[in-house]
């Protein structure tokens, strides 16, 4: 099961928003230039709010891991002492 959060919602209808926007843009509706602009550096920092924080659940991972890499060593190393 895929679970799909509160950001990745944001996101895809950010994306609709402004495709939506572009579109009736180019055929001579009435969205405006900076009403494109706000929604596509909103869908930016939304993108980049998601990757650093997917990228700080990484590195908060890899410390988890090697401070039991480090745990399991000392084990071996009391084990070899005994």
């Amino acid at each position: 099961m895929v679970k799909i959060g509160w950001l990745e919602v944001l996101i895809m209808v950010m994306f609709v928003i402004v495709v939506y926007m572009i579109l009736t843009r180019l055929f001579g509706h009435s969205a405006t230039d900076l009403a494109i602009t706000v929604g596509l550096f909103t869908l930016l920092f939304a993108n980049q709010y998601k990757i650093n924080r997917e990228l700080g659940e990484i590195k908060i991972s890899i410390t988890q891991s090697f401070e039991r890499v480090k745990e399991d060593m000392h084990q071996i190393k009391s084990r070899l002492k005994s």
